[in-house]
């Protein structure tokens, strides 16, 4: 251990207060480690019962009445909600599995009574029916969770690249850059948790670090559609544009994870436009063009790794 130590002080070079701070965090634990044990095995045992429900209404046995089924999710979605209101230590555990729960209540209803509506509809149902526990909870993994629903819904609705960008190159929105700013919300959504008054989350990286991830799949989705699928400027422009807003973002607030996500959509974008550029000239040669795109791409990418280094390197 001395002997790794020893090389990370040399490799990154470290100054002696640095030295000292690895030295103490590897030789003694957190002073508060048996709650974040405790925590942990909380969160994880909450994750596993909510999913064991979800797959077992998606299992759809026979043997079980359709009555004992409703009763029990019901059962399963009350308990949680109102255990939470008496164990305030375990209350963003218990209130994680009851919007589980109310998922897989939900799902079942939709598989068992057949009422027509179509995938995004329960889901839209489930974010709008579980905010108010998120909002209580003041968790970022709870925030999560409710982005990644919300998000599903809003990519079944759109029909966006997010969850199949082929299928959608025969089938189009007729307002495709409106659905640009449909993601926005989504996008914001966690940089605006520490402003709220009264229910504020301190940190949401992981929030931030999702929605990141929904939002620029589908703007740089539909940005290359737009290049390569339908060649409507307006849509790649549009793309562009909320890309480089969340680059900006990103890179104002230094979250290197979201930054991450923003330079690789910006690269992706951009090589794109590139590509279509150098290939659609009359007359010129391809592998000049080629030559051309090995060049581009191996200049963005590593002068992007190189800022997000220097970056890095700044922050510690």
């Amino acid at each position: 251990m001395s002997m790794l130590i020893h090389e990370l002080v040399r490799r990154h070079a470290l100054s002696p207060s640095q030295a000292q701070r690895l030295w103490q965090c590897a030789s003694q634990p957190p002073a508060n480690w048996p709650v974040l044990l405790q925590r942990a095995l909380m969160l994880i045992a909450a994750l596993l019962l909510g999913a064991g429900l979800i797959f077992w209404v998606a299992a759809h046995w026979p043997a079980q009445s359709r009555s004992f089924k409703l009763n029990l999710l019901q059962v399963a979605v009350f308990l949680p909600g109102a255990l939470a209101l008496f164990l305030p230590r375990a209350r963003k555990v218990l209130l994680l599995l009851a919007l589980l729960a109310l998922g897989g209540l939900l799902a079942f209803v939709g598989q068992t009574y057949q009422t027509g509506a179509d995938a995004w509809q329960l889901f839209a149902a489930w974010a709008v029916l579980g905010f108010v526990w998120v909002l209580l909870a003041r968790s970022d993994g709870l925030w999560a969770v409710w982005l990644l629903i919300a998000g599903t819904g809003l990519a079944l609705w759109s029909g966006d690249a997010l969850l199949n960008p082929l299928a959608e190159l025969f089938r189009r929105s007729p307002h495709p850059v409106a659905l640009l700013a449909c993601w926005l919300p989504i996008w914001l959504w966690p940089w605006l948790l520490p402003y709220l008054p009264g229910c504020a989350v301190d940190e949401a990286r992981l929030s931030q670090v999702l929605a990141a991830l929904m939002a620029l799949a589908a703007w740089t989705g539909e940005g290359l559609w737009g290049v390569f699928g339908s060649q409507a400027l307006d849509l790649y422009a549009a793309a562009c544009a909320l890309v480089f807003l969340a680059l900006l973002l990103a890179w104002r607030r230094r979250a290197l994870a979201v930054l991450a996500l923003a330079l690789l959509s910006a690269n992706s974008l951009f090589l794109a436009g590139c590509g279509r550029l150098f290939f659609s000239i009359e007359g010129s040669d391809p592998f000049t063009a080629l030559y051309g795109m090995a060049f581009l791409i191996a200049t963005s990418i590593g002068l992007s790794v190189r800022w997000l280094h220097r970056l890095q390197k700044a922050a510690r």
